[in-house]
């Protein structure tokens, strides 16, 4: 999954989502990562009460402004809503979220009233084709037990 810092830099346009107020789209003004946190300052938000309002907010980017991602590397977002099949053919469901941080990214697929927790490892993942929406996983009986 592509992690680059690059998608914050100043001037980027963004929608800021709270529940309490209307959507903003604003612009990032600063941004950096301290102690293992985001840190930005959004233009119009200019005091420390400002911005509590908006704490625990969603900070959207369109996508149709991201920088192209590499060969390889793709948005967490662009997994959403691919389907999930085992190696041996069988469905396992649809990406409805990816959760997590850094190295530990779990992919959440739902069939029906069932859900499968799948680790974002390699020794899981064995094809994703983001042109086909299709994602071909090897789960070990060990890992399906776990999500029983």
């Amino acid at each position: 999954m592509l992690e680059d810092d690059s998608v914050f830099e100043p001037g980027r346009r963004v929608i800021l989502s709270a529940k309490k107020y209307p959507e903003r789209n604003t612009q990032i003004e600063f941004f950096r990562r301290q102690h293992g946190r985001c840190v930005a300052k959004l233009r119009g938000i200019d005091t420390i009460s400002e911005a509590e309002r908006y704490v625990g907010s969603e900070i959207r980017i369109p996508a149709a402004t991201l920088p192209a991602a590499t060969d390889g590397s793709f948005y967490t977002f662009q997994l959403r809503g691919c389907q999930v099949f085992a190696v041996d053919g069988e469905y396992i469901g649809m990406v409805a979220d990816v959760f997590g941080a850094g190295e530990a990214q779990i992919l959440k697929v739902d069939r029906e009233n069932k859900e499968t927790l799948i680790p974002f490892a390699q020794s899981y993942l064995r094809k994703i084709d983001l042109g086909q929406r299709r994602i071909e996983v090897h789960l070990p009986e060990s890992l399906r037990d776990l999500n029983k």
